[in-house]
């Protein structure tokens, strides 16, 4: 092995696609960078959210760029939009094929981290590993298949939610490391007989600056926000209910984002007539987000009832504790057990229409508890989610593939 070891990094999103997967690889790429390693990036030609290919990608397989001094090798994939399971299952499989090609282009290379689109990532991973004899990490933001079970696109322990496991298991099996976001979702993987010490917690992180709690209030209403995708495994049933409910209070609720629920969210809106809920497509930078969700009073966090609730943990969770401000986090599991421990916000059990509305008016009417919960939000911020800690672990991790490369 060389003294520089090579490391290449398979995500089907990167810049100038935005969504969590891309901050994550970003963040992870601020203390990659520091630890003397040759970096090349196989992602897919920019796609994300709605399908549309720049036109200078034109029909190629895949394309050599540079960004920032690292080397990227852009794919083929398929011009769809990101909705419903067939057309992710199309993304995913038309970019897994293109970028076992575009890996000729990568060369030898010492270390491979499968990172997104699912365990699609994992089979280009997983060629890499074999031709090069490599070291392959496999990524976890998702636990499959149980996952997918709570957005409803599989059933509990069918057929498919059988094979799928198997398949995932294997891909634990032949990893030589996996990292994954939580001690909850480290649990789970463990409970499928892989060894702790393969795993490694690598968060997503957040910075939060005294700026950045300030109040940037420009409305003379309470707002109550939520921020994110607009997909099926949220609940917005239960936050739209409560938006009807309080719609004789002085309380603004803006939904920001786009997905496969905006229809049923803004036909909710019109058959009510709720003037008291705004739905908000605009797709922002990072910078202008940031300002946008200050305009916030309290955050939404409604996740479904589901069976396996610490299988994910959602990235706008940091987006809304970056801000110190209080968050109402209906779910189970973990994420209601963290903000109850940090006292970040108020945790209720989900799809309580009632228990929400309570939540609301409770931080609406005591300024006080929501400035403690802004201090919280820095303590649990530096404990759990900071650029120190993700440092640490990446810095072990690293290490211990060069003694298994040694």
């Amino acid at each position: 092995m060389s003294e520089r070891a090579k490391l290449c990094i398979i995500s089907q999103y990167f810049l100038p696609d935005i969504n969590g997967d891309v901050i994550r690889l970003l963040n992870s790429l601020k203390v990659l960078r520091k630890l003397n390693l040759d970096i090349t990036i196989v992602t897919a030609f920019p796609h994300y959210p709605n399908g549309r290919i720049p036109k200078k990608y034109g029909k190629k397989l895949f394309v050599r760029e540079r960004w920032s001094g690292l080397k990227i090798i852009r794919a083929f994939i398929l011009p769809l939009p990101h909705e419903g399971f067939i057309k992710r299952l199309l993304l995913y499989t038309s970019f897994t094929f293109s970028s076992i090609f575009a890996i000729l282009a990568v060369g030898k290379v010492d270390i491979v981290w499968a990172f997104s689109q699912k365990f699609f990532s994992y089979v280009t991973g997983l060629v890499l590993k074999l031709i090069y004899n490599a070291k392959l990490i496999i990524d976890i933001t998702d636990i499959w298949p149980e996952a997918i079970v709570n957005t409803g696109y599989m059933k509990n322990n069918n057929l498919m939610f059988k094979a799928t496991k198997k398949i995932i298991n294997f891909f634990f099996k032949m990893s030589d490391k996996i990292t994954t976001l939580t001690k909850a979702m480290k649990d789970m993987i463990i409970s499928r007989g892989i060894n702790p010490y393969k795993i490694s917690i690598i968060p997503n992180v957040i910075r939060l600056s005294p700026q950045k709690i300030q109040s940037q209030q420009t409305s003379e209403k309470f707002i109550v926000m939520y921020s994110g995708n607009l997909g099926p495994n949220y609940d917005f049933k239960t936050l739209l209910k409560s938006a009807l409910k309080l719609k004789d209070e002085d309380i603004l609720f803006i939904i920001r984002g786009t997905g496969e629920m905006e229809s049923y969210i803004s036909k909710y809106i019109k058959v009510n007539q709720l003037q008291n809920l705004k739905l908000d497509r605009k797709i922002l930078p990072k910078d202008e987000l940031t300002k946008y969700l200050n305009k916030a009073d309290v955050f939404l966090l409604p996740m479904k009832k589901c069976p396996y609730p610490n299988a994910s943990f959602p990235i706008k969770f940091l987006d809304y504790l970056s801000c110190g401000k209080p968050i109402i986090c209906c779910a189970e599991g973990f994420l209601s057990n963290l903000v109850m421990r940090y006292q970040v916000g108020i945790a209720i059990p989900p799809a309580n229409p009632d228990e929400l509305v309570k939540a609301i008016l409770t931080l609406k009417d005591s300024g006080e508890t929501r400035e403690k919960m802004s201090k919280n939000a820095q303590l649990l911020a530096s404990r759990l989610f900071s650029f120190n800690v993700l440092e640490k672990e990446f810095s072990s991790l690293i290490r211990s593939l060069h003694n298994m490369m040694s």
